[in-house]
């Protein structure tokens, strides 16, 4: 059985390139770990996100920031908007 915890997420805006890999899910961004139960952090508006698939930057509100229960990405960095958080700064058991 696989691993999973919980992360804030913004969904890929560059529908075309995730299309081709695939169809029925949107690729998903990490942006800093979290848990089942924590509030949305504060953003204070718009914030850049940079996709760790296709390379493309796009802009996104908070309202876009979603939490979702993925496996761990391997080489995961916070956002800086997001590595300020308390389960973004828990180093991960070896």
């Amino acid at each position: 059985m696989t691993e999973t915890d919980y992360y804030w997420i913004v969904l890929c805006k560059n529908h075309g390139f995730h299309r081709r890999q695939n169809l029925f899910s949107p690729h998903k961004i990490a942006l800093g770990e979290t848990d089942a139960y924590a509030c949305p952090p504060y953003l204070g508006g718009h914030f850049k996100v940079k996709c760790d698939d296709c390379g493309e930057e796009y802009s996104y509100k908070p309202q876009d920031v979603l939490r979702f229960e993925i496996a761990p990405p391997e080489s995961f960095i916070a956002h800086p908007l997001f590595s300020d958080l308390p389960l973004s700064q828990e180093k991960r058991p070896a």
